[in-house]
């Protein structure tokens, strides 16, 4: 298709496409819209008491250098006794200039503190906002998003929209209306002068435009390039493990300088087409001085009236370049502005109902009828399923990977909803209930066993937040973490380091058990709970689940069979869907598919070919 067929934008819309992100950014300064107006009030008054200085110039000028006033007439003045009252003027005149200069430097430093104080609350309130909607978002944005871009939005692109926000709103007001006021000023002194040095203000502006489009374009490489970065080095000290396990150190480096070097050249292009915009302003200003200078020489202009005419065109310069840095600081809001918005626009996919209730007094059963779900279309992860667990007993699903087995726990905790079918708790669909208040009734122990870079007891405390310390301590006892907690450098507030880096894999399983004990709460999931101990942890962890495990409904996959043998019901699962379901010497008896996972661990000295194995 040829350009001429493509319908064509008009410049209007494009600047309402370009501001739309800036109009949705404003809400954040409602709430402090009182300093902001304190702001704006004396960022306009600065600009009145700035254009204002040449004219107070002038007339200190006029009055310490009077035109005609020689020695003798104000000797001759003293005599007639004036000598007193006029030094007492002309002290109040001079006095003229620190009062005008202190005026203004109060005025600038309020317009900045206000400003300052806006910015660091509007910036907090979008990082506060950003941050409980991407908390509030379903396991399945998380696992299609990257954490480091996330981080990137949260820290930086919320800090460039929020500072660039405050920063456009300021100098749009301040900048022009000082420049109006300076050019007013000017004019009124003498218009002639400054008809003859402005007539070169609109080519200053020729620079602006020329270099902000490589402003614009650079700044917006740099936003994602930054994204890219903050990717590698979350994912480079995540997977510290990995990559010096595989010796990858050099490949992540090399990743990292690849990064780099981009947001080098992004920046180079940025403070290059930056910074020449000033020498060029200053170029022209001095052509603009020459023709100045040769104004004076043929209009026998006084040195007073120049000098305060000077004065005034370099009070200009500062504006001027706040006016041309705008378009700059408008491109990185917009582009900021648009990262976040963007995330704010995604809904959860998983979300309470207008009409969801709070689960109260669970018993403890549970049940699938006909249950289906898909990640990726086409290919179901479970098909079909119908089970019931009854309140207060032990179930166990088993299968080999990709069963579906950690699928039905995610949909048992709504981390997913079923396509298909439903889901029943207490004989009310968990569809009718709120997420939270169905995740408040059930504990988890997970084989992917995260925990904080904080303390112990902080760790197990969080598990239930109002816990006591005795009762952290009894979690302690029964997840047969305690005495190895003692055994730490400051006991239970030792801090473990990222993830429990500082401890071992079985000594962190046992802080989750613990962490899952404490929340105390009618529905257990056990998720390998104890694939990360050696034979005897085992041993403790299996006792110390069947005891919590009472009068409660508890659901626990696991791969070594060792450790479900006692469970009421064994749920077989092959393909996403249920092939047998029964107690362990029914399913043994029974189940070909059960008996060949028991065989393979139990009995591995058995031939392959023995067990149907090629």
């Amino acid at each position: 298709m040829s350009n001429a067929s493509q319908p064509k934008i008009s410049l209007l819309q494009l600047v309402r496409a370009a501001w739309t992100p800036y109009k949705r950014m404003l809400p954040f300064l409602q709430p402090y819209w009182k300093q902001f107006a304190w702001a704006m009030l004396c960022g306009v008054s600065y600009a009145g008491v700035n254009g204002c200085i040449p004219l107070a110039a002038k007339y200190v000028g006029e009055h310490v250098f009077k035109s005609g006033a020689t020695q003798a007439e104000l000797l001759r003045a003293a005599d007639a006794n004036q000598g007193s009252h006029l030094t007492s003027t002309i002290i109040l005149v001079c006095a003229l200039i620190p009062i005008t200069m202190i005026t203004r430097s109060i005025l600038s430093y309020l317009n900045s503190y206000y400003m300052m104080w806006v910015s660091l609350r509007a910036l907090s309130d979008m990082r506060q906002q950003l941050f409980n909607h991407l908390v509030s978002q379903s396991l399945d944005f998380f696992n299609r998003s990257k954490a480091g871009q996330l981080i990137s939005r949260v820290m930086n692109d919320t800090n460039n929209a929020q500072s660039a926000l405050v920063m456009i709103a300021s100098d749009v007001i301040k900048a022009p209306l000082s420049v109006i006021v300076g050019i007013a000023v000017l004019v009124r002194i003498d218009w002639k002068f400054s008809l003859t040095t402005l007539v070169l203000l609109p080519i200053c502006m020729i620079p602006v435009l020329v270099f902000g489009k490589k402003i614009r374009k650079a700044g917006k490489a740099a936003d994602n390039e930054a994204g890219i970065m903050s990717v590698i080095l979350q994912e480079s000290f995540a997977g510290i493990r990995m990559i010096k396990g595989f010796g990858r150190e050099e490949y992540q480096i090399k990743l990292f300088r690849k990064s780099s070097e981009a947001q080098f050249h992004n920046s180079l292009k940025i403070r290059r087409s930056g910074d020449i915009v000033q020498p060029l302003i200053e170029s022209v200003s001095a052509l603009g001085v020459s023709l100045a200078l040769l104004y004076v020489y043929t209009g026998q202009m006084s040195a007073v009236k120049f000098l305060a005419l000077l004065a005034g065109l370099f009070l200009l310069y500062e504006p001027v370049k706040r006016i041309s840095r705008i378009p700059l600081q408008l491109q990185r809001c917009i582009t900021s502005a648009t990262n976040i918005f963007n995330l704010l626009d995604i809904a959860p996919s998983i979300q309470d109902q207008p009409s969801a209730r709070e689960l109260i007094h669970v018993q403890g059963h549970i049940e699938f009828q006909g249950v289906s779900f898909s990640y990726v279309p086409d290919k179901k992860a479970v098909s079909n399923i119908s089970f019931s667990i009854q309140s207060g007993c032990r179930y166990a699903l088993v299968g080999a990977s990709g069963a579906g087995k950690s699928t039905i726990l995610s949909l048992l905790l709504r981390f997913y909803d079923p396509q298909e079918g439903r889901i029943l708790f207490d004989g009310k669909d968990v569809l009718s209930l709120t997420q939270k208040s169905l995740r408040n009734h059930i504990s988890l122990v997970s084989q992917d066993t995260f925990l904080f870079h904080d303390t112990i007891y902080e760790n197990i405390r969080y598990g239930r937040l109002d816990a006591s310390q005795s009762e952290v301590e009894e979690a302690a006892h029964l997840a047969f973490a305690h005495h190895f907690i003692l055994e730490q450098p400051q006991g239970y507030n030792t801090i473990i380091g990222d993830k429990g880096c500082q401890l071992s894999g079985g000594q962190q399983q046992r802080l989750s058990i613990a962490r899952a004990i404490l929340k105390n709460a009618p529905i257990l999931l056990l998720d390998e709970a104890t694939s990360a101990l050696d034979s005897e942890s085992e041993h403790m962890i299996q006792s110390a689940l069947e005891r919590l495990a009472q009068n409660r409904t508890t659901i626990a996959i696991a791969h070594r069979l060792s450790t479900i043998l006692k469970s009421d019901q064994i749920i077989v699962m092959e393909g996403g869907r249920i092939v047998e379901e029964g107690p362990h010497l029914q399913l043994l008896d029974q189940s070909m598919i059960y008996r060949k996972l028991y065989e393979l661990q139990f009995l591995s000295h058995v031939p392959q070919e023995a067990l149907g194995i090629s």
